[in-house]
Formats: structure tokens, C-alpha cells, sequence
């Protein structure tokens, strides 16, 4: 979609993007403020996050982005003054499971995190669209040594396993934390959608579903390569035991991956596009097995040196029918993109700043 159409929004209001700092959040307002769109984001703490206002500003006018503390992210009322006259919401921010957290903990903060931003958004008349971040992990594990034979995934799909395993406890450690964080993400969109069965809001609320985020990083130097882009970046680095702990317990083999600015974008389309209305956009993207990232980066770096003992391809990796990922694909399309980014371009994109 482009400028020049319709939008649920109007064109070049202020958009608030909770966790702007994030990897989804930043590119989702990086987006965003490409498209004209300004944006209003929210840290935690605004000193340590000050080269992003002025990475945007710099890119998009001194107009274009506004940086906002909210310190304090589960009292309530603490988005009403960073609510005040946007137009769309795109809620991202999230609380992570610490060392000594239990998962009933986590996912009451959650609740009440979420509550703080939606009565807020209801609170304020001006705003429009609402979106939330989710996971594809709220509706089905990614982790390609979990999948047997092929999984359909649907609209109604939930990870309910994962919401078990985090109750009941489970062996490892790190397993533990990503069972407790795709159970947040599960109960977290459900509650999303309860609260708008209850209350019924008069703005549209969408949720959007990634797998692993791949691609560049905005700013190397500043932000560096966090979140997921830290596994990739390990690769290229030949750093594999830098992270090979966590990604042994979680995902030995391999999982699905998406674009990070193919994730941002539906985010866009959940807050922009008139058609979507009420809905679960899901963005897997493509399957991966370790080692096939290692291939892409020897064909691009012939000369670096990488890790050779990944987990390598030893069945068919796409064990998920995800029937709604069409729908995603066509709003890319309906955005300028071919549809999604392919897997050499978002692993190749990851190693910029690197090599």
C-alpha cells in the first residue's frame, strides 16, 4: 500500500510504538516513519536510548520521532500522557522471565502490562488501530525438532503445549525460560482478544505473529545486533559458542525464520490497511536448519572463516502448513514487496556492519 491510498490512519499522524528500542519496536518505526507516518516511542530509559531519536531524526526530520520515557511499565495510567493524540498503537513492548521468576509471575505482569496500554489506548479518543506484537510461538513452536510430520496452523491455532510445559516445569533450564516466554505470548494474545470481546473497542485491534526476526541492524554501532539477529551475527562472527547454550536447549536443529522488516511491515499493515480488521497476521516466513545460514554466508564470504559443525539438513524442514501466511504475503505484496524476503536476504542483510 502506498501513501497515496486509503489508510485507517490519516496520513502523517502520530503513531505510538511501546518498546521502541527493541528490535521489532525500532523497525516498525522505522517503517512507519518512512511511510510518512510520525512516531512516538516509549523506553525505559530515555538517556540510554537517546541514539535512536537521533538515528531517526536524522534520517526522517527533527519533527519526524519523539522519544518518551515510560519507566514504570505495569503502574497504571503510565501510557496516558504518551497516548495523548496518536492515531494507531503498535504495542510491542513485553516483560521477560528473570532467573527466579515462575511462569504464573511472568504472566501476570504481562496481563497487567497490556491492560496499562489498552486502557490507555481506550482512554484516548483519537486513536484508531491497535496492534499487537505476538509470537507464531503463541500459536505453535517453531523449533524444527518439535515438529512431527506436517502441522497445520491456523487462524484458531494456540500453543498449548507450551502454555503446559511452563506450569508444570520441565528439565533444562533455558527450556524452561522459552516455554514460560511462548506461554506468555499465547496467553498474552488471548487476553488481547478477551479484553476486546468485554469491552469492545471503538478502534480496530490486529495482532501480528513472527518467527525469528533476521535481517540488518538499523545502527550496528548503537544498537548492535540484539535479540535474534545475535544468532546469525554469531555465525558470520565464527562465535558459535557464544550462543550455542541457549540455542541448543531451544532450538537445536533449526526453526522458522521471517525478515525483520517483513515483520515490520505487517505490523504497518495492521495499523494502516482498512481491510485488516480484527486479525491474526502470521509471518514464519521460511524453515532453516542451522547450517544451511552457514552455507548462504560461504557462498557470499568465500574467504571467512565459519563454524562447520552446525546441525545440517537431514529431512525436510518445512513441517508446518501455516494456512493463514497467504493473507500475509498478499499484504506484502499490496506494500511494493514481492511477497516475503527470501532467506539468503535476510541472512545475508544480517551480516551488514559485520563484514
Amino acid at each position: 500500500m502506498t501513501i497515496s491510498e486509503a489508510s485507517a490512519i490519516p496520513h502523517g499522524s502520530r503513531v505510538l510504538v511501546t518498546g521502541a528500542n527493541s528490535l521489532v519496536g525500532s523497525n516498525v518505526a522505522d517503517r512507519l516513519l518512512s511511510r510518512g507516518y510520525r512516531v512516538r516511542g516509549t523506553v525505559r530509559n530515555a538517556q540510554r536510548h537517546q541514539w535512536l531519536g537521533d538515528l531517526f531524526r536524522g534520517k526522517y526530520g527533527k519533527d519526524s520521532f519523539e522519544l518518551v520515557q515510560v519507566q514504570d511499565i505495569q503502574r497504571p495510567g503510565a501510557f496516558d500522557e504518551a497516548m495523548k493524540g496518536v492515531s494507531g498503537v503498535a504495542h510491542v513492548v513485553t516483560i521477560f522471565a528473570g532467573p527466579n521468576d515462575g511462569p504464573d509471575e511472568v504472566f501476570e505482569s504481562i496481563k497487567q502490562l497490556d491492560h496499562n496500554v489498552l486502557a490507555s489506548a481506550a482512554a484516548e479518543p483519537s486513536v484508531k488501530r491497535f496492534v499487537y506484537t505476538s509470537s507464531c510461538q503463541a500459536a505453535n513452536t517453531m523449533g524444527l525438532d518439535d515438529l512431527d510430520g506436517k502441522t497445520v496452523i491456523t487462524s484458531e491455532t494456540w500453543n498449548k503445549t507450551a502454555i503446559q510445559r511452563a506450569k508444570t516445569g520441565s528439565p533444562a533450564e533455558w527450556r524452561r525460560g522459552f516455554d514460560i516466554y511462548s506461554a506468555s505470548k499465547a496467553l498474552g494474545e488471548q487476553g488481547i482478544w478477551e479484553w476486546v470481546r468485554e469491552h469492545k473497542p471503538r478502534f480496530v485491534v490486529n495482532t501480528v505473529l513472527p518467527s525469528l526476526c533476521y535481517g540488518a541492524s538499523l545502527d550496528p554501532e548503537n544498537q548492535g545486533f540484539p535479540s535474534t539477529l545475535s544468532w546469525p551475527a554469531a555465525i558470520i562472527r565464527n562465535d558459535w559458542a557464544s550462543v550455542s547454550e541457549h540455542v541448543k536447549a531451544n532450538l537445536p536443529n533449526g526453526g522458522y525464520c521471517v525478515g525483520i522488516e517483513d515483520a515490520a511491515l505487517l505490523h504497518v499493515a495492521a495499523l494502516t490497511n482498512p481491510t485488516v480488521q480484527n486479525e491474526r497476521l502470521f509471518a514464519y516466513g521460511w524453515p532453516f536448519f542451522w547450517n544451511d545460514l552457514a552455507t548462504i554466508y560461504r557462498t557470499i564470504f568465500p574467504n571467512r572463516e565459519l563454524p562447520t559443525d552446525l546441525p545440517a539438513r537431514d529431512k525436510d524442514a518445512d513441517l508446518l502448513d501455516v494456512k493463514p501466511s497467504r493473507r500475509s504475503e498478499d499484504l506484502l505484496k499490496e506494500m511494493g514487496k514481492p511477497g516475503w524476503s527470501s532467506l539468503k536476504e535476510i541472512i545475508v542483510a544480517n551480516a551488514y556492519g559485520l563484514v
